[in-house]
């Protein structure tokens, strides 16, 4: 085994010691973990013209002007690519068959307080998308005109064990065991004992 060069072994030394202080381990943390990108990305010839730099201070300024450093990083690339696609998808389905509606539109379309919705949210008998502090949003495809859309809640009964998003993507999606009939079409069409019986199987491994 090679034996570890003795200036390398003082700076680890150094930033072990240095590691007592919390302010000054943040810090290392942060300078560590350019170190390894640096070593990732930065070509051979700027590692050699950095080591070769005339102080410590030089040879950190030659790694970090590097073209290389100004990458985006990858990991950080895909994460926020992922967090897009998550946003469209949920406007997708807020905006789906018809859009939704703001709990004040709930209530006067039902004649409920906006407290009496509120309730029935919170006991499973409407979906409502939670948007944090801007509140819930209820799909409009839940209502009909006579007040909530047949079967409704016996299909939101056997799924009180999802969240309401996945309550969206069961009610909007092609389901198998109804032919390929999204669900919500399948209660508009009265069928609401199939689509209890496709709700109390959503979830379950290789189910539609």
């Amino acid at each position: 085994m090679e034996r570890t060069p003795r200036p390398l072994l003082d700076a680890i030394l150094k930033t072990l010691h240095a590691n007592r202080d919390d302010l000054r381990n943040a810090v290392l943390t942060r300078v560590l973990s350019l170190t390894w990108q640096a070593m990732e990305r930065v070509p051979s010839r700027t590692l050699v013209e950095a080591a070769s730099a005339s102080s410590d201070q030089q040879a950190l300024l030659r790694i970090l002007e590097a073209p290389e450093m100004a990458l985006p990083d990858a990991d950080v690339t895909s994460i926020e690519a992922a967090r897009a696609r998550g946003i469209e998808a949920r406007d997708q389905l807020i905006k789906a068959e018809g859009g939704s509606w703001a709990v004040q539109r709930v209530a006067k379309y039902l004649g409920l307080t906006r407290q009496a919705v509120d309730k029935r949210r919170k006991a499973n008998k409407l979906i409502g998308l939670g948007l944090g502090r801007h509140g819930y949003l209820y799909p409009s495809w839940q209502f009909s005109k006579t007040g909530t859309l047949p079967g409704l809640e016996e299909a939101l009964a056997e799924l009180r064990r999802q969240d309401p998003w996945a309550q969206v993507i069961f009610m909007l999606s092609p389901n198998d065991r109804l032919d390929g009939t999204p669900p919500l079409r399948a209660l508009r069409q009265g069928r609401i004992d199939d689509v209890k019986m496709a709700a109390s199987l959503f979830g379950e491994h290789g189910a539609a």
